[in-house]
């Protein structure tokens, strides 16, 4: 009878399949660089007009930059490519695409795994059912887009259709490791911060590499620094007395920008100083909320009079209502033959997580 015993439990344990010993193994955590995803996609779908859409989508510009930039970098796998690198499957971001009229297709195949059976029949008699998410597939902090479609065409509405959602939850998805990135050690410049807070009634978690410019002497505004080798962030914060809505559009909120950048921000060079650059590049106007409260956002290029020096900017104009004041918080990036986008993103976060004080 032991001997039995022993001889089912061997069995079991030796007929388990692959899937329910892959489960028992912990997952790892998963890994990668801000802005990157792996698209998965059969080769023959990748190298077809779905490939051009996918481009065309996840690689546009990121606004608005001195020389274009991708929103996102990407990198095509097929599924065998992805089993090729065990390393490849503990990646943070991925976008599986996948025709479902190709039911032999490998990446049709993991789809259907995926999502299951009954959503599988359902994509492929419905058109409006043409993507889902999910988490954690190979490894932990793990983000899944699925995107497919009946047929090339099908899976190209579907890209036009969803890519808007899906660079929102993208984004979303690399808070956690853009945060990390603005704070590795979860530590504030804390006496700057404090002194906005003071003089400026906003709290914006100034990272503890800014520090405060020596050559503005005035209480109506603060200049923030950080060098990082061979690229500059910036960070300028003022107050005005709130008057009327007409302050509240792009042409006062410029108005701002180029008053202060006249008489602070200038360079080595003899009746230089900064200005918003508006001749070639558009600047770009977004209704915004900061901590609930209205506010304007701006988006362009910044040039130095009289020099050759130049980059992006983001400003935040934030109406304080219950003090009838207007935040001025501008942003902007110096770095000569450098990228800027991640750059411009670390700053874009700190202003749209900034906090009013009540």
């Amino acid at each position: 009878m032991r001997q039995l015993i022993v001889v089912l439990l061997l069995t079991f344990m030796f007929s388990c399949s692959e899937e329910v010993r892959t489960n028992l193994t912990p997952k790892p955590n998963a890994f990668g660089t801000l802005n990157d995803v792996v698209i998965i996609a059969d080769k023959n779908l990748s190298e077809s007009i779905v490939g051009d859409s996918i481009s065309y989508f996840f690689e546009s510009a990121y606004p608005i930059m001195p020389a274009p930039e991708p929103y996102f970098d990407i990198r095509f796998f097929t599924p065998e490519d992805l089993e090729a690198k065990k390393t490849r499957k503990e990646l943070r971001t991925f976008v599986i695409v996948a025709d479902v009229n190709n039911e032999s297709s490998p990446t049709t195949q993991m789809l259907r795994k995926d999502i299951g059976e009954e959503k599988f029949l359902r994509a492929k008699s419905i058109d409006e059912y043409n993507s889902s998410v999910g988490i954690d597939k190979w490894a932990n902090g793990q983000l899944i887009v699925y995107i497919f479609g009946r047929g090339v065409n099908g899976v190209c509405n579907s890209l036009r259709e969803n890519y808007p959602a899906i660079a929102a939850r993208i984004n979303k998805h690399d808070d956690t490791q853009l945060y990390a990135n603005i704070y590795p050690l979860k530590k504030l410049n804390f006496e700057a911060n404090d002194e906005v807070k003071q003089l400026f009634g906003i709290d914006l978690s100034i990272p503890p590499e800014f520090k405060k410019a020596n050559t503005v002497d005035n209480d109506n505004i603060i200049w923030l620094k950080r060098d990082i080798k061979t690229v500059e962030q910036d960070i300028v914060v003022r107050k005005f007395p709130y008057r009327s809505q007409s302050q509240m559009n792009k042409d006062s909120i410029i108005a701002m920008r180029n008053e202060y950048g006249r008489k602070y921000i200038q360079s080595t060079q003899e009746g230089s100083y900064m200005r918003t650059h508006e001749e070639f590049l558009p600047v770009y106007e977004y209704s915004a909320k900061v901590d609930g409260a209205y506010a304007i956002e701006l988006r362009g290029t910044w040039e130095m009079e009289n020099d050759f020096m130049g980059g992006p900017f983001v400003t935040f104009a934030i109406l304080n209502a219950p003090k009838n004041e207007i935040i001025f918080v501008d942003a902007f990036v110096y770095g000569p033959g450098k990228d800027k986008r991640d750059f411009m993103q670390q700053l874009v976060y700190i202003l749209k997580n900034a906090k009013l004080m009540k």
